[in-house]
């Protein structure tokens, strides 16, 4: 047997003892089963090729997985949700760590344990059995995990903060494979990196949250058609950013092929949030106008279906410093009619409220509390041949937007923004963490924090 021939059949040993360990699931390339599972995720315009894809069933799982792609030298990335960009890697270790779905609601305590493979909706219905809840994003089918770790915007930010504001402790695997029980009293500097930076210092396991009454909410659906939503968006403006408004009021812009759809959401009771839903109904003539209480288990479900898995995405996510004015609404309704396939869609979250609250510099690295909104420029593309066109258009609406805009988030970012962007002021700081932490940079595949070479 020559020398390649041996080291071939050493490499094939070594990867079937790891697979023999692993608890859970081993796909390797080229296997049915493999071929099925790599394209379930998200965003299938996202190249993912690893050699291994491994579905751990607890933490030890993924203790041997790091260690096995250290010792191999072997691209590592991480997924749960599969909505992100960056977690991907080119023959290397996919952990995909969707079937670890444990959760334990204590409502005494009012805090719940939650494995990072589940969904927000996985989280959400176990949670209003007992009228609990986090604030977290806006889609059910999105991870949890991802969502946390970069920040976690939600429809109920301005009333409670970030997701990752309401997370107390986590466990976490790190590059050497060692497990890390990471809170406030054991590693406060881990936690605050963890709390806006997260996939760049570990494999987190388990979540530990605090948990928010929260039941029913008052809705305010108004639709309005493109040709007519400039007036009641400019009142809507001016309306949302008052002074009197209170935190549990917050408003979700969607302008899509359907129209202009404003969300008004009251985090409390009709009677509590009547008169604010009622106001934003008199702004305009919508084409649709309802006003109902509803579960928040459904409030998070509503738009699912608009953004289905299995299609190609491209998005990119500044924030906003002020209130939406004539200029911003103007530039923001031509972007949408001039988009090259109008397969798009442009979404603004209300922030400020709770999350604009001023919290330790060492708290957490979020760095865009100061923002009025979100916006996030989301397009399908409907073949490749669009892409170039569908990437242009969005730098060219930023561009636009550039006086009314900072920052970038990292959950919806392209990838395009350098770092400082992304985390702000806290750059240079999660840069002497990262390379305390993770001084290899083996956690590359996300929105990425190098660490300082010696």
């Amino acid at each position: 047997m020559n020398s390649n021939n041996h080291q071939q059949c050493g490499a094939t040993q070594i990867v079937n003892e790891f697979c023999e360990s692993i608890e859970g699931r081993v796909l390797r390339r080229g296997s049915e089963e493999y071929k099925q599972n790599i394209n379930r995720r998200w965003n299938i315009d996202v190249v993912n090729t690893p050699l291994l894809i491994v579905y751990p069933k607890n933490i030890q799982d993924v203790v041997k997985a790091i260690k096995f792609s250290r010792e191999c030298e072997l691209d590592f990335a991480v997924i749960a949700g599969a909505h992100g960009f960056k977690s991907t890697c080119d023959n290397g270790l996919l952990l995909n760590i969707s079937s670890m779905k444990n959760i334990s609601v204590d409502p005494e305590t009012k805090t719940v344990v939650v494995e990072t493979g589940c969904t927000l909706g996985d989280l959400d219905r176990e949670t209003s059995k007992f009228g609990l809840a986090i604030p977290s994003g806006h889609v059910s089918h999105t991870g949890l995990g991802g969502l946390t770790l970069g920040g976690g915007i939600g429809h109920l930010s301005r009333s409670l903060g970030l997701t990752s504001d309401n997370l107390i402790g986590c466990t976490l695997v790190n590059y050497k494979g060692d497990i890390e029980n990471v809170t406030e009293e054991t590693n406060k500097e881990l936690l605050y990196a963890i709390r806006g930076a997260g996939s760049n210092f570990g494999v987190v396991t388990e979540f530990k949250f605090k948990l928010h009454p929260v039941k029913d909410v008052y809705l305010g659906t108004f639709v309005y058609p493109h040709a007519t939503a400039k007036e009641p968006l400019t009142l809507l403006g001016e309306y949302a950013s008052g002074k009197d408004i209170p935190y549990e009021l917050s408003c979700a812009i969607s302008i899509t092929p359907e129209g202009v759809v404003v969300m008004a959401i009251y985090n409390g009771t009709e009677e509590q949030g009547k008169q604010y839903i009622e106001k934003i109904s008199s702004f305009g003539i919508p084409a649709v106008s309802k006003m109902t209480m509803i579960p928040y288990v459904q409030l998070q479900c509503l738009i699912d279906n608009k953004v289905p898995h299995g299609l190609k995405y491209y998005q990119r996510g500044p924030f906003i410093k002020h209130s939406l004015n004539v200029d911003m609404i103007d530039i923001i309704l031509d972007a949408y009619n001039n988009h090259p396939t109008k397969s798009c869609a442009i979404l603004l979250t209300h922030l400020g409220g709770k999350v604009k609250e001023p919290v330790d510099d060492d708290f957490s690295s979020f760095a865009h509390r100061n923002s009025e909104y979100q916006i996030i420029f989301l397009s399908i593309i409907p073949s490749d041949e669009n892409k170039s066109s569908i990437k242009q258009w969005t730098a060219n609406v930023h561009n636009q937007l550039m006086p009314y805009c900072f920052g970038d988030y990292s959950n919806t970012t392209d990838g395009t923004q350098p770092i400082e962007i992304i985390y702000g002021k806290h750059t240079n700081k999660l840069i002497q963490l990262k390379t305390k932490y993770d001084p290899l940079n083996f956690f590359k595949n996300n929105t990425n924090i190098k660490p300082t070479q010696n």
